[in-house]
C-alpha cells in the first residue's frame, strides 16, 4: 500500500482509464494543457500496474469496461493508493450501479457521459485541491508534532500552555467557518417551532421576494440577503405578545399598531450578535419604513435598503391575502388593488409597479420547501444535491427524472428506510429538460 507523501507536491499525476482508445483521446485533447502529468491505460488491469509503479493523485475511469469493470477497478486500486481521488464516467443505464459504488466509498465523484469538458477540468482539478491540501495539512500536522516535541523537552508546563491555546484557536476558527446556511435554518426554525407563527407564510413571502428581486435583476449576493430576511421577517415577533399578532392589524388600537410595528427592534436584539448578517438585519429593522418618509423611524426612501422596500411589499401582498391586515382574505388581484391605494406613500413605486405589471408573480399557495418521491414525475430536474444522512451523493444536482430513475429512487428509500426532501426547478423556471442522457 501506498501514501501521498508531502514531499510529492511539485508533480501531480491523472490516470485516466478507458478501454476505448478514442475517448481516451478525447480525455487527452480536453486536459493537456492542465498543469498535471496525465497518464492512460486501456484496461483495470493495466491500471493498477500502473499504479504499483506510478503515485497517482487522481484517477479517472470509465464505468462499463470488460473483465473488469471501472467500478471494480477503482474498489481495488484503494489497496494500492489509498488517498487518491477517484472519478467515476458513467452513463444513465449505470446508475443504480454507480450509486452503489459512491456508497462503499469507493469513488468521491462520477461525472455522466457525455462529459461537459469544463465540468471534466473543474472536477479533476478540484480533486487535485483536496490532495493538496491533504498533503498540506500533513506537512503542517508533521510541523506541529516536531514543534510539540521540542517545546515538550524545553518546558512541559508551556508545552501544555501551547497545546491549549492552539485547542482555543481551531475551536474558535471551527466557529467563524461555520455553514451560514445552517444559521438561516436555525433562526427559521424558531419561528416555524412557534405555534402561533407560520413557517409557511415565511416561505411564500421569502418566495415572492425572491421573484421580484429576479424582475430587477439583482446580483446574486443582494438577491440572497433579500430572501433570506424575508424569511425571517417575523423573527421580531417572538418578542410581543401573541395578542398583537393573533388577530387583523386593523383590530388593533393605535398603540397596539405602534408596538407591533416596532417589534423590529426585537429583531434587531436576537439579530444583532450574529455580525455576518448585518445587511439581512438592515433589511428586516427597515421593512416597516414608509417610503413617504413617515415611517416609524422616518426615513425617506433613499435611505431604506432596497431589500427592505422589496420585502414590505412582499409581505403585506400576502397579509392582505390571509386576512392579516384586513378582515376578510383577499384575493391576488383584490390584495394588489390595496397596496396599490398606498403607492408611493407606504410602497415603494417602482417596487410594487413590478408586481402590479406581474400578478403571476405571486404563487397561489404556500410554498413548499421540498416534495416527496411520489411527487416526482417525468422531465423534472434536479435543483439540490439529493444527499444520505451521511451527506452521501445520491443524486446529482442538475439530474433529469425519468420514470425509471423516479422508481429507481423509490426503491433506494425502501431499501434504506431513508425518506429524502427532493427539491427540483418550479415548471415554469425549470432549465431545458428536454435534454438526452446517454443510456
Amino acid at each position: 500500500m501506498k501514501t501521498l507523501s508531502e514531499n510529492e507536491t511539485t508533480t501531480f499525476t491523472v490516470l485516466c482509464v478507458d478501454d476505448e482508445v478514442n475517448i481516451l483521446k478525447a480525455i487527452k485533447r480536453v486536459l493537456h494543457r492542465q498543469d498535471f502529468k496525465l497518464i492512460t491505460a486501456e484496461s483495470g488491469a493495466q491500471a493498477l500496474e500502473i499504479l504499483k509503479q506510478e503515485t497517482v493523485q487522481v484517477i479517472v475511469s470509465d464505468m462499463r469496461m470488460p473483465n473488469m469493470s471501472g467500478a471494480e477497478f477503482l474498489q481495488k486500486s484503494t489497496d494500492i493508493l489509498p488517498d487518491c481521488y477517484r472519478i467515476l464516467l458513467t452513463g444513465y443505464s449505470d446508475m443504480s450501479s454507480t450509486i452503489d459504488a459512491v456508497n462503499k466509498g469507493d469513488i468521491d465523484r462520477y461525472l455522466q457521459k457525455p462529459w461537459d469538458n469544463n465540468e471534466l477540468i473543474t472536477t479533476v482539478n478540484d480533486g487535485l485541491a483536496k490532495i493538496k491540501l491533504k498533503l498540506e495539512n500533513k506537512r503542517l500536522n508533521s510541523l506541529v508534532n516536531k514543534q510539540n516535541t521540542l517545546l515538550k523537552d524545553l518546558n512541559h508546563n508551556l508545552d501544555e500552555k501551547v497545546k491549549l491555546r492552539s485547542k482555543q484557536i481551531i475551536l474558535a476558527m471551527r466557529k467563524l467557518e461555520r455553514n451560514t446556511h445552517a444559521t438561516q435554518r436555525v433562526l427559521y426554525n424558531f419561528i416555524s417551532i412557534n405555534p402561533h407563527l407560520d413557517g409557511g407564510f415565511a416561505q411564500s413571502v421569502s418566495h415572492l421576494a425572491g421573484k421580484i428581486a429576479d424582475q430587477m435583476s439583482l446580483p446574486e449576493k443582494e438577491h440572497n440577503q433579500v430572501t433570506f430576511a424575508s424569511l425571517l421577517c417575523e423573527i421580531g415577533l417572538l418578542g410581543l405578545d401573541t395578542a398583537l399578532y393573533a388577530k387583523p392589524f386593523c383590530e388593533l388600537n393605535y398603540n397596539q399598531q405602534d408596538i407591533f410595528m416596532h417589534q423590529t427592534k426585537f429583531a434587531e436584539q436576537i439579530l444583532s450578535p450574529a455580525t455576518h448578517l448585518r445587511d439581512e438585519l438592515d433589511i428586516i429593522t427597515c421593512q416597516f419604513e414608509y417610503a413617504d418618509g413617515t415611517g416609524p423611524n422616518k426615513l425617506c426612501l433613499e435611505q431604506i435598503p432596497l431589500g427592505a422596500q422589496i420585502l414590505a411589499v412582499a409581505r403585506d401582498l400576502w397579509r392582505y391575502k390571509l386576512g392579516r391586515i384586513g378582515k376578510t382574505i383577499l384575493s391576488d388581484s383584490e390584495a394588489i388593488d390595496e397596496l396599490k391605494k398606498y403607492q408611493g406613500l407606504r410602497y415603494a413605486a417602482k417596487i410594487l409597479d413590478i408586481l402590479v405589471k406581474n400578478p403571476d408573480l405571486i404563487s397561489g399557495q404556500f410554498i413548499a420547501p421540498a416534495i416527496q418521491v411520489n411527487e416526482l414525475r417525468d422531465g423534472m430536474r434536479l435543483k439540490e444535491d439529493i444527499l444520505t444522512e451521511n451527506h452521501i451523493l445520491v443524486l446529482p444536482k442538475g439530474h433529469v427524472f425519468s420514470d425509471a430513475s423516479i422508481r429507481q429512487l423509490a426503491n433506494y428509500e425502501k431499501q434504506k428506510s431513508q425518506s429524502f426532501a427532493i427539491h427540483v426547478h418550479p415548471a415554469e423556471t425549470a432549465p431545458d429538460a428536454t435534454e438526452v442522457e446517454e443510456n
